[in-house]
């Protein structure tokens, strides 16, 4: 009779009930899609807080219909006290991003379910009015649907928003054709460039006229772009010119000849310097490159004539007669770089107690007039702590008289302005002491900068600048000096020749503007700088890249070195086109290195090309050091560091063309070498192109930090145990079609090592290294981790001492990483790899591609972006056919830590997952006995071809205990079901039915059990499914009662037996059959085991038993023999379905493959009577003879040769002469011959007859 609990399964699998909604799970929050229209948007939050991270906030994307952020409307209910520590202002509900995305209006809305104070509120509605306008509808295209419908909330209805992009004619480039001369610059200032230093590039046959000559800079005038773009994320209207003229002076050109004698000058900008923005002043570090280049034209057209600088008009009045002017100093020398990240760079370090001394040039002071300034610090400390809050105190003295005081307490970037009083200041040199004068003796800050500006005294005896320290007015300015020019630089790009009147000085007079300070450039030529390296660049073009007849689906950027090596991806992905990073700096940021240059190619290709491109792969490692101040950078292409403190870094800027969430997709391939990228390019295009088959594919690894390490406070409990019931989250996105392979470290013993390894759990890493190498399609693992390693545990790791990589071997069934955790994509350290970088670059193994962090990110954050990441992936219970980089777009929806995930691979590969999802099919009988037949059913599109399955039983619920401190504590977990069975088979007409036998070894839990399986069909599809709602109960009593048939064979087929031998390398088929089938369920007791002898080891080897195809009674264990070893010496125990064991143990010898030996050669009996058996071993298939003689040397009888396969060999004879009579008694020999084409060995032996 069946029990009740059966009988409730039963009565399970007759109920369906159906529920639709859009839903998603973030968190421990549950977001609804209420309703959907072109009015309005209604969202339902349901949230159940168990640790904090349960109430931090997330955010969505939302389509709009327009460029407005519309009101919304919250109903809030069920208020719940909390007891969490949570920060202040942490329960706002708010847009926080506004941006056009690919054609579309969006809003990124923050979502939080706190209220005030200690409470929170289980169930949220949000109510988004839309007024929509009536728009110019877009055709939707590649790019929509691959990167903004993953993460658009409402794409059903936003979709219809989408604008048309209006059709921009590029400017064509209006330069002139001509011979292109580059020189580089160092600071801002006037310089001169003589005519002979020109001339002597030159040709002697080359003629020119100097009036057509042309000055270019860089769009920037010297200065980068990219701090400004990627620190705030404007939008980018459209892409720059590449270069803009500036004018100069050529003392010389009129008479049409530039001679010898003849110079240019002109004022230009160097990569740092002050800039004027109306009334404001403010120094500007370049913190990407240290030299500005310009560009001097030498136009084919003779008739052309290039920008020269204007005198301004004379200005009669100026009744204020001044002889001072306002004057800025900048002091800064980056050397150190105390985060190894980011774009903080400091000059000194200041031990705590200690002073440095600046010794400071201050020429010509107003001494009755206060000096301004600022000073800037870097915080530091000599030893880490966990929340960076070192206090720290700095003094400033100049003269030896306290300036300020400047107190704070974080590692990032603190700066003070100060007053020094007049009086303080000396003409010439000054000392400034900057003193650490913290309590705190973990301070050890940076001396950053120091910034002087001072009233002078227009005294000429250098080339200098000046601001007008009065507006508003017409002032004369008195110059003390003779022979000098003054211009007004105060419009960098069109300086202005100020007319001037000498007597005893010089005087100028001037009108200064209302809000704006004028600047001025005191100089005279013979004083000036000269510039004498100049570079001609032959047959120099500025449309390689920026050209309008390119186009590609994916854009390749690197190096010029890179590209040969590159070939081969490009032409696998068609519409794909390499591109020379130094092409782009020269045709979008004038050749200056500035990462900007990038994005502007990028957005130029979206808007320009007829094809516009969705993804662009970075060829190339980066590190943070741009300007190579460590001597060590070997960055080739650069990524973009965003922030000074809390950084990190992002490609994601490069293609965020209207604010910060991104309109491509991206990732990298840190190459270092050719050999890197070839190898790269070889692995993905095979990994592609010959896939391997097999039901890996639909495997998912779900590895899981323990719960109780590294946390040590009560409060961090909840943070331990989180890595686990994330994981489940994840599992329970996964639809049953693919199978759950879960590796909690919870689940594994501990191992205490006194070395410099620490706690580890080697059980824990032996088997995620097995599931890799067995194949799975990806792995996913959350919980802690560094740049170098999983879990404090050390699950898996590479330093010095040990390199997990080297035991990974995939066999080419790459799976696809993805990592929630801190820094394991740490990309951009300097003489450091992360984890990440070397996985992806194992040549032919470790990863297709991998998905991880390259900062540290909160639990909330984490298990929020990998809910939505594999939400996509299964997205209505299939599978998705976005590329890998587009579906990593479902996690960049505007806040900071989605640009934290980054992509090391090919943004365009496919993920390695079965396409086509399989649903019709059904076993028979659903209720299955134990040690009963059933059959997995289904039609296929496709009429014939092989699959494979796997039996699988339910999950069963189980709580594992552990320690935290001294408090015993338990987390509980859906543990995956045995497998059962598992087979290969073939099929036809369109249908599938093979079978399974249900072993006695069942778990009978609640729930029910599922068959998985994909199909190969003979036209080259693919396909997978599955079977579910299967029910189990008791079958009847077993009358087998014999285990299962093991034997040992080669790899050809050749029976093996006990001390016989096999080639070194071969490997050893073990054959194991029953007709009950073979227990593989791995259930305690029941395990199939191999114990090699040899090294005193056990192995559990169900997992790697593979059923012959089309049976559920037979199969084949492979067993690769260490080849450090001459002896193989192997004990096998299996069991049947019916769980009756068998034993059998093999001893071989191992020999060297190319040695052609006859061995083991006896005959038995012998002495014998009436016939014997010679037996031997043959290393190589061969033919064998015997010749039997005399003792004296006679040939009595030759037995004929016969062929003979590489193995164990038996030849009988009856001891009869070659006539056919009986030989007499006595002792004979015989010589054994074998042949094997040109190779002959002998073996020479007594017999005896006797009767």
């Amino acid at each position: 009779m069946l029990s009740n609990r059966f009988l409730i399964k039963i009565l399970k699998k007759a109920m369906i009930m159906y529920f639709i909604e859009l839903s998603f799970l973030i968190g421990q929050s549950n977001l609804n899609v209420l309703s959907s229209s072109k009015s309005e948007l209604v969202l339902e939050i349901s949230t159940t807080a168990k640790s904090k991270n349960d109430l931090k906030s997330f955010d969505l994307l939302i389509g709009l219909p327009n460029s407005f952020l519309p009101k919304f409307e919250i109903i809030s209910s069920n208020e719940t006290n909390h007891t969490f520590n949570l920060p202040a202002n942490a329960n706002q509900i708010k847009w926080i991003n506004n941006q056009k995305v690919n054609g579309m209006n969006t809003g990124t809305l923050r979502i939080s379910p706190l209220g005030q104070s200690q409470n929170y509120f289980q169930k949220l509605i949000i109510k988004i009015p839309f007024f929509a306008e009536k728009n110019n509808k877009a055709s939707l295209n590649k790019a929509h649907f691959e990167l903004l419908r993953p993460k658009i909330v409402n794409w059903s209805i936003a979709k219809d928003w989408i604008e048309r992009s209006e059709n921009k004619i590029a400017k064509k480039s209006s330069l002139p054709d001509g011979t292109w001369i580059n020189f580089t610059i160092e600071s801002d200032g006037v310089y001169r460039i003589e005519g002979e230093t020109i001339n002597s590039l030159l040709q002697n046959s080359f003629s020119f006229d100097p009036r057509s000559i042309m000055l270019f800079s860089g769009s920037a005038f010297g200065r980068d772009e990219t701090y400004n773009d990627s620190q705030t994320s404007p939008s980018l209207v459209e892409v720059p010119a590449n270069l803009i003229e500036i004018p100069m002076t050529i003392l010389g050109e009129s008479d049409g000849n530039l001679s010898n004698k003849d110079y240019l000058f002109f004022y230009v900008r160097g990569p740092s310097g002050f800039n004027i923005v109306l009334d404001k002043i403010k120094w500007h570090q370049n913190l990407y490159f240290n030299k500005s280049i310009y560009w001097i034209l030498i136009p084919n057209n003779n008739t052309l004539r290039g920008q020269r600088i204007d005198t301004g008009n004379l200005i009669n009045s100026g009744p204020f007669e001044v002889d001072y002017g306002l004057v800025f100093n900048h002091y800064e020398i980056d050397k150190i770089n105390p985060e190894e990240s980011g774009l903080s760079w400091g000059n000194k370090v200041l031990s705590n107690g200690a002073s440095i001394i600046e010794n400071v040039q201050i020429l010509n002071p107003m001494l009755e007039a206060n000096v301004n300034g600022s000073i800037g610090m870097i915080g530091n400390e000599k030893i880490n702590t966990r929340f960076k809050n070192t206090n720290h105190s700095i003094a400033l003295y100049g003269n030896n008289i306290k300036i300020a005081d400047i107190d704070w307490t974080n590692t990032g970037p603190k700066s003070k302005d100060f007053t020094i009083n007049a009086g303080t200041i000396n003409e010439g040199e000054n000392t400034f002491k900057i003193t650490n004068q913290s309590l705190n003796s973990n301070s050890e800050p940076l001396f950053d900068y120091i910034n002087f500006s001072y009233q002078k005294k227009l005294i000429y005896e250098k080339p200098f600048d000046f601001v007008s320290s009065l507006q508003s007015t017409d002032l004369t300015y008195k110059i003390y000096g003779s022979d000098i020019i003054i211009w007004d630089i105060s419009d960098k790009l069109t300086p202005i020749n100020q007319p001037i009147l000498s007597t005893d000085a010089v005087y100028m007079k001037t009108t200064i503007p209302k809000d704006t300070l004028k600047r001025f450039y005191v100089f005279k030529t013979d004083d000036i700088t000269k510039i004498s390296e100049l570079e001609i660049i032959e047959n120099k073009k500025w449309d390689n890249v920026r050209s309008l007849k390119n186009e590609a689906s994916q854009i390749v950027i690197g190096p010029e070195v890179f590209r040969s090596a590159s070939s081969s991806l490009i032409d696998h992905r068609k519409e794909s086109m390499y591109f020379s990073l130094n092409d782009i700096y020269s045709e979008f940021s004038g050749g200056n290195k500035d990462p900007i240059a990038i994005k502007y190619f990028l957005m130029w290709a979206k808007v320009n090309w007829k094809i516009s491109p969705t993804s662009v792969l970075f060829m190339g490692d980066a590190d943070y050091d741009y300007r190579n101040i460590s001597g060590n950078s070997k960055i080739i292409v650069p990524t973009i560091q965003i922030g000074k403190l809390n950084s990190y870094a992002t490609d994601d800027r490069f293609v965020a063309f209207n604010g910060k969430i991104p309109e491509m997709a991206t990732g990298r391939f840190p190459a270092r070498t050719i050999n890197e990228v070839t190898d790269f390019c070889e692995k993905i295009i095979e990994f592609e192109k010959n896939m391997k088959k097999g039901i890996w594919k639909q495997r998912i690894a779900l590895v899981a930090d323990d719960p109780a390490r590294p946390e040590k406070e009560s409060f961090e409990l909840s943070t331990g145990k989180s890595h686990t019931i994330n994981s489940e989250k994840i599992a329970r996105i996964i639809p049953d079609f693919m199978e759950k392979e879960k590796i909690y470290l919870v689940n594994f013993n501990e191992v205490n090592n006194s070395t410099i390894l620490g706690t580890t759990k080697p059980a824990a890493t032996q088997k995620l290294i097995e599931t890799i190498n067995s194949g799975t399609s990806i792995i996913n693992y959350i919980g802690h981790g560094n740049s170098t390693q999983w879990a404090q545990e050390k699950l898996l790791i590479i330093n010095e001492n040990r390199n997990d990589i080297d035991l990974i071997n995939t066999e080419m069934k790459l799976p696809l990483w993805i990592a929630g955790t801190c820094n394991w994509g740490h990309f951009d350290k300097i003489d450091e790899e992360s984890f990440a970088e070397e996985l992806i670059r194992v040549p032919m193994d470790g990863a297709s591609a991998v998905i991880s962090t390259s900062r540290g990110i909160s639990v909330t954050s984490n298990i929020m972006f990998l809910e939505r990441i594999f939400n996509e992936i299964f997205k209505d219970e299939s599978v998705s056919d976005l590329t890998v980089g587009s579906l990593l777009q479902s996690v960049k929806t505007g806040g900071s830590d989605g640009a934290l995930f980054h992509l090391f691979g090919d943004p365009a590969m496919k993920l390695p997952l079965p396409k086509k999802i399989i649903k019709n099919a059904y076993v028979v009988p659903d209720t299955l006995s134990t040690l009963e037949v059933g059959s997995l059913n289904a039609q296929m599109d496709n009429p014939s071809g092989s699959g494979n399955f796997v039996l699988q039983d339910a999950e069963e619920t189980v709580s594992v205990n552990f320690y935290f401190g001294s408090e015993k504590e338990s987390i509980t977990y859906l543990k995956n079901g045995a497998k059962l069975s598992k087979g290969s088979f073939t099929y036809s007409n369109n249908t599938i039915s093979p079978k399974f036998r249900v072993p006695k070894d069942i778990s009978f839990a609640d729930g029910n059990a599922n068959v998985k399986f994909n199909i190969n069909g003979d036209d080259g599809s693919e396909a997978a499914g599955s079977a579910s709602n299967i029910t189990f109960i008791p079958g009847l009593p077993s009358a087998d009662v014999n285990g299962p048939i093991i034997a040992f064979l080669t790899e050809s087929g050749r029976a093996l037996r006990d001390n016989d031998y096999i080639k070194r390398g071969e490997k050893i088929k073990v054959k194991i059959s029953d007709p009950s089938g073979i227990n593989i369920t791995q259930r305690k007791g029941h395990e199939m085991v191999l114990y090699d002898e040899v090294i005193s080891k056990n192995y559990y080897i169900s997992d790697k038993f593979e059923y012959d195809i089309n049976s559920i009674n037979s199969g084949v264990y492979i067993f690769k023999p260490d080849f450090g070893f001459d002896e193989v010496n192997i004990n096998i125990k299996a069991w049947d379905n019916a769980n009756n064991p068998s034993e059998a143990q093999i001893k071989l010898d191992i020999t060297e493959s190319d040695i052609f030996e006859l061995k083991n050669v006896y005959n038995f009996p012998n002495p014998f009577y009436d016939k014997t058996q010679f037996t031997f071993e043959i290393t190589q298939s061969a033919e064998i003879s015997i010749d039997i003689y005399t003792l004296s040397g006679l040939k009595v009888n030759s037995i004929f040769p016969k062929y003979f396969e590489e193995g164990y060999g038996i030849i009988d004879w009856d001891g009869t002469d070659q006539f056919g009579q009986i030989l007499s008694n006595g002792v004979y020999l015989f010589q054994m011959k074998a042949k094997n084409n040109l190779k002959k060995i002998n073996f020479t032996g007594r017999i005896a007859i006797l009767r």
